[in-house]
C-alpha cells in the first residue's frame, strides 16, 4: 500500500510530539538535576534537542526484515473489529463523511506549512537585522585591547548605536557588539567581564548552534515540548559562558556584579530581539538562575568522579531513549520482506514465472502442463502472487476453475498481492468472486496491507460484487488499521455513491468500532 503524504506527515508529527515530550521529561528528571558542570549540561541539552528534532525521521527507515509475521499482522488489524455489528443507517450525510479524515489531515498540513513559512520569514527578518547591526557597527581597537589574548581568532569588538545589549553577530566573521552608551558607563573591569562572556559564545560555536536551533523551532513551531527544551538550552548556554567568563575574570561574585551592572545600564534602553544574535539578555527567572550559579561557583566543588558518574548516567539515559524510540517508532513504506507463516516458500524458477504468466493470460493448457511437470500449484512470486491470484486478478474464470481443481488454495495470501478473493474483488470480477466463494474462500479474511475482500470491492465501485459478498456473510463494518494508522472500512473506502448508499442500507456505520 502506498502511504499518502498527509498520512505520512501526520505519523511524523505524532512521533515527534511524543519523542520530544519524553525527552523533555528525561531532561527535567536527569540532566537538569544532575551534578554536572555547566559546560557538560549545556551540551547534553543540545544533544537532547537534536535527538528530539531528528528522531521522527525513523519513520522513513525501511521496515525491519526480522519482524515476525504475527507482529506485522497485529499492527495492521484491529482485533476488536472481527465481530459483525448490526447498526442502523448513519444519520450524517454519507457523501461527505468519508473525506472528513482526509480533509482534516490536509487542513493540518496546510496550517503546519503556513506556520513554518511565517516562522522562517521571521527568521529571515532576524538575519537581515543582525546583518544591519554587523554592517553599521564601528570597530573599537581599545575594546579589542581590553580582551587582549582572550579575543578569539578572526573576531573583532565593535561599538553599536542600535544594539540592545552586548551580543555576538556574524556566522562567518563574528563580531562582538557593545552598545555605545554601555561602553561609556561601565568600568573597564566590568566591561571586560561582559566581553569574556561573549567571547565564550564564539569559542563554543554557539552562533551556529543557535542558528540551527531557531531553524528547527521554525519547522516545529507547534510543538510546545521542543520550545521548552529550546528555552532550557538557551539558559544552559548562557550559564556555561558565565562560568567560563568567571573563571577567566577571577571569581563568580565579581562577574555577577559586572553582569548586574550591565543589566542595570540596559534597563533604560529599549530591548530588541535578533534571532541570529547570541546576547546576554534573558528572562528575569533566567537571570536569577545565572546569578545563583555564579554565587555558588566560589564555594561549590564537585569531585571529578561524581561528575563522571553523572555524565555516564545522562549519556546512558539518552541512549536508552534512542533505543526506545527506534523500537517503538512505526515505519512507513512497503511491506516487510518476511513472509507470513502460512505463505509457502517462493519459487522464482523460469517454470514458476511461466506458470504465473500462463494463469494471467488464461492459458489453461500450459497451466495444467506446468503443474503436471512438477511446478507447485501454489508457487508464489512477489509482485504477482500465486497463479490463482494472478488468474483472479485478470478475471480468467476458466483458469480459476482449473487451478482450484488442481488443488490451489482459495485463501492463500501473498503480502502485497492480497489473496485470490481480494484480487478478484479489487477488479470487480463478480463471476470469479462467486466461484472462489463457492470453493470455500473466506469473505472476511484480513490480509495485512491489503485489507479485506469487501473493502476492496467497495473501493472498486462494483455494487453487484459488494452485494454478493455481504449476502454471503461479509461483515459490512469489518475494518483494519492500515499504513500510517488510518482506519479503513468498506464505507470510508467507497467512492461510488451507489456503493455507499447500499452499504448504509445494509447497516454500515462511519465510525471505528
Amino acid at each position: 500500500m502506498t502511504v499518502h503524504w498527509t498520512q505520512a506527515l501526520a505519523t511524523f508529527a505524532l512521533q515527534h510530539l511524543w519523542h520530544s515530550a519524553l525527552l523533555f521529561a528525561l531532561v527535567t528528571l536527569v540532566v537538569t538535576r544532575s551534578r554536572l558542570s555547566a559546560e557538560a549540561r549545556s551540551w547534553l541539552l543540545c544533544a537532547a534537542f537534536a535527538i528530539a528534532a531528528i528522531s521522527p525521521l525513523l519513520v522513513l527507515l525501511p521496515p525491519a526484515r526480522s519482524a515476525p509475521a504475527a507482529t506485522v499482522a497485529a499492527d495492521m488489524v484491529d482485533a476488536s473489529a472481527v465481530a459483525p455489528t448490526v447498526g442502523r443507517p448513519m444519520e450524517t450525510k454519507p457523501h461527505s463523511a468519508p473525506s472528513t479524515t482526509s480533509a482534516l489531515l490536509n487542513a493540518a498540513a496546510l496550517l503546519w506549512l503556513l506556520g513554518t513559512t511565517y516562522a522562517l520569514l521571521q527568521l529571515l527578518r532576524g538575519i537581515a537585522s543582525t546583518t544591519t547591526l554587523h554592517r553599521t557597527s564601528r570597530r573599537a581597537p581599545h575594546l579589542n585591547a581590553l580582551l587582549g589574548r582572550d579575543l578569539p581568532y578572526n573576531t573583532t569588538v565593535a561599538l553599536s548605536d542600535t544594539a540592545s545589549g552586548p551580543m555576538v553577530v556574524g556566522l562567518f566573521s563574528p563580531r562582538i557588539l557593545i552598545p555605545t552608551h554601555l561602553a561609556g558607563t561601565l568600568a573597564p573591569t566590568a566591561l571586560r567581564d561582559l566581553l569574556l562572556h561573549e567571547a565564550a559564545h564564539i569559542r563554543r560555536n554557539d552562533l551556529w548552534v543557535a542558528a540551527a536551533q531557531r531553524a528547527l523551532l521554525a519547522v516545529y513551531w507547534w510543538n510546545p515540548f521542543l520550545h521548552l527544551l529550546g528555552k532550557r538550552l538557551d539558559l544552559a548556554r548562557e550559564i556555561a559562558c558565565d562560568t567560563r567568563a568567571a573563571a577567566q575574570g577571577g571569581s563568580g561574585r565579581t562577574y555577577a556584579d559586572s553582569l548586574l551592572n550591565g543589566i542595570n545600564s540596559l534597563l533604560t534602553t529599549k530591548r530588541g530581539n535578533a534571532p541570529l544574535a547570541v546576547a546576554m539578555s534573558g528572562s528575569r527567572s533566567g537571570l536569577s538562575q545565572r546569578i545563583d550559579n555564579l554565587l555558588r561557583l566560589d564555594t561549590a566543588h564537585t569531585a571529578w568522579a561524581t561528575r563522571l558518574l553523572w555524565s555516564a548516567l545522562c549519556v546512558f539515559a539518552l541512549a536508552a531513549h534512542i533505543s526506545v524510540t527506534v523500537a517503538a517508532t512505526p515505519r512507513l513504506g512497503t511491506a516487510p520482506v518476511r513472509i507470513m507463516d502460512d505463505e509457502p516458500e517462493r519459487d522464482v524458477s523460469p517454470q514458476a514465472t511461466r506458470l504465473i504468466n500462463a494463469a494471467a493470460e488464461g492459458d489453461v493448457a500450459q497451466v495444467q502442463q506446468l503443474i503436471n511437470a512438477g511446478v507447485s500449484v501454489d508457487t508464489n512470486i512477489r509482485g504477482d502472487g500465486t497463479a490463482l491470484i494472478s488468474a483472479a486478478r485478470n478475471g480468467q474464470l476458466g483458469t480459476v476453475d482449473a487451478l482450484i481443481a488442481l488443488g490451489a488454495q482459495p485463501d492463500l495470501q501473498a503480502i502485497g498481492d492480497g489473496n485470490p478473493l481480494i484480487a478478484a474483488a479489487r477488479r470487480g470480477h463478480l463471476p470469479v468472486v462467486e466461484r472462489l466463494v463457492a470453493a470455500g474462500a473466506d469473505v472476511n479474511r484480513i490480509v495485512p496491507f491489503d485489507e479485506t475482500p469487501l473493502i476492496n470491492a467497495a473501493r472498486s465501485g462494483d455494487v453487484n460484487t459488494v452485494a454478493f459478498l455481504i449476502d454471503h456473510g461479509a461483515d459490512v463494518n469489518l475494518g483494519v488499521a492500515a499504513d500510517a494508522g488510518q482506519w479503513r472500512s468498506p464505507f470510508n473506502q467507497a467512492h461510488n455513491p451507489r456503493v455507499r448508499d447500499y452499504l448504509v442500507q445494509r447497516g454500515a456505520i462511519n465510525t471505528r468500532r
